[in-house]
């Protein structure tokens, strides 16, 4: 079985990474810390439930140790009971018999009757205590025991979330991992004009620099950039389960124009010029198309140089998977 804390951390990974709009972020950021804490506690419940597991379970064999003995013991006070009691009919017989003929005095024969009786009494009183404690202990071997078959169909069922959990993450990567290679292969001829194809935190991103869609300063997708773009639509157009998230990023030198009131405006200019082609032209779903503008705080080079800056003026198209399923698994 995958390791706990792994499957966590790639949750983790996809809520807290997903390119989505602030307020979807916000609600998934709080879901997840919810569930953050809520499987910590749930490990250590699990912990705390496999000690209780084997404490009930040396609890479960001491009561049967004492339920037998009690049932020896109840046995051997049923054996002595019933010599008691034969003792005391016998002596009756004796005793009426010895009436009968004077042979036997009847103060004596009355006074041995009398601790007879007296003794049978007492016999009766601790058989029926013991009979009681017998029930008792009985009682609470079958209340532990359902107790242990309770915990350990909890355990049983959260190790089957589990399961599914896995599967649900292996089939996610798997589809990931074909698109990736999908749409390598489709965009290779552009390759050299600056789009590149990658993976990470779970998401596939479609980098494309800026001097393959846009004029310096410009928002206007050229025809070359067009062109990368429609045959991009063409391999994800018909995708399920993914949500497209294209961003607009900038370098970290200020702009500020009659149309542009900083670079925030540009980086989103541009994103909103790039969905539109994807959605008139390149035939994608806008339901799952969500546009962002990043300005120069998310730089691919953090380094000063002319071609750092080069590669931070990009346009990143984030193809992220739906984990509404894991998320609904984690909520269980």
């Amino acid at each position: 079985m995958v390791n706990k804390s792994i499957i966590v951390n790639t949750i983790c990974i996809l809520i807290l990474s997903a390119c989505v709009s602030q307020k979807k972020f916000d609600l998934l950021k709080h879901d997840f810390n919810n569930i953050s804490k809520d499987k910590k506690n749930c490990d250590s419940t699990n912990k705390e439930n496999q000690l209780k597991i084997i404490d009930f379970k040396l609890q479960v064999e001491n009561l049967n140790n004492d339920l037998n003995k009690l049932k020896f013991e109840n046995e051997e006070s049923n054996s002595k009971f019933n010599q008691i009691k034969k003792s005391y009919e016998q002596l009756k017989e004796i005793y009426e018999t010895k009436l009968a003929s004077e042979a036997l005095s009847k103060d004596e024969l009355k006074k041995s009757l009398r601790e007879l009786e007296d003794k049978l009494v007492k016999k009766e009183l601790e058989l029926n205590e013991k009979e009681a404690n017998l029930l008792k202990k009985e009682q609470e071997v079958n209340k532990l025991s359902d107790e242990v078959t309770s915990i350990a169909n909890n355990l049983k069922e959260r190790e089957n979330r589990i399961k599914e959990l896995e599967e649900l993450l292996k089939q996610k990567d798997e589809k990931v991992k074909n698109l990736k290679e999908t749409l390598e292969k489709e965009l290779l001829g552009y390759k050299e004009s600056g789009l590149s194809v990658s993976i990470k935190d779970g998401k596939v991103y479609v980098s494309v620099d800026e001097k393959l869609l846009f004029q310096s300063g410009k928002t206007e997708v050229s025809q070359n950039g067009k062109k990368a773009l429609l045959k991009l639509c063409s391999s994800i157009k018909n995708i399920k389960d993914f949500e497209i998230v294209v961003e607009g990023h900038t370098d970290d030198v200020p702009i500020k124009t009659a149309r542009f009131e900083d670079n925030w405006d540009l980086s989103v200019l541009r994103a909103t010029s790039v969905i539109r082609i994807m959605i008139k032209e390149g035939e994608i779903d806008p339901k799952f198309v969500v546009p962002s503008g990043r300005s120069y705080f998310f730089p691919a080079d953090s380094s000063d140089s002319i071609e750092a800056k080069a590669k931070n003026r990009r346009i990143e198209i984030i193809l992220s998977p739906d984990i509404e399923k894991i998320l609904n698994i984690i909520k269980k």
